[in-house]
């Protein structure tokens, strides 16, 4: 949205529960299990989960689900919420890297039939 303002957490910021709590989309990508609990979520906040954990076998993310769940106003679940996203944006940045690679092999200059920006490839920076 316009005009919005973008806080950036680190698991260890002292008592991040004060700010995560006035946060209208929270992200969670911690690499722990249940980090965010439903007293860190402000009523109605669309939660976005990309933790990816293993806990007895099971794949789990860094949002307690359960308990967020009856707090938040959308939750992405897990597994099946974020992956596509990822694997997208992974396979969009081995492109560039790849699109970079034959530039500066060819050393010419000459275009290489894509470039980065290329639509051609699907690939832009003003993403």
């Amino acid at each position: 949205a316009e005009n919005a303002t973008v806080t950036t957490c680190h698991s260890r910021t002292v008592d991040i529960a004060s700010f995560t709590r006035h946060a209208d989309i929270l992200v969670a990508a911690v690499g722990k299990p249940n980090t965010v609990s439903a007293e860190m979520v402000k009523p109605g906040a669309t939660v976005v989960d990309f933790g990816v954990n293993f806990v007895d076998g099971r794949m789990t993310g860094d949002v307690d689900a359960e308990s967020v769940a009856e707090v938040a106003g959308w939750l992405t679940p897990v597994p099946g919420g974020t992956g596509r996203v990822t694997t997208a944006i992974l396979l969009r940045n081995t492109i560039k890297a790849a699109t970079l690679r034959v530039q500066r092999k060819s050393g010419d200059g000459c275009d290489t039939g894509g470039t980065v920006g290329d639509d051609r490839l699907g690939v832009s920076d003003a993403e």
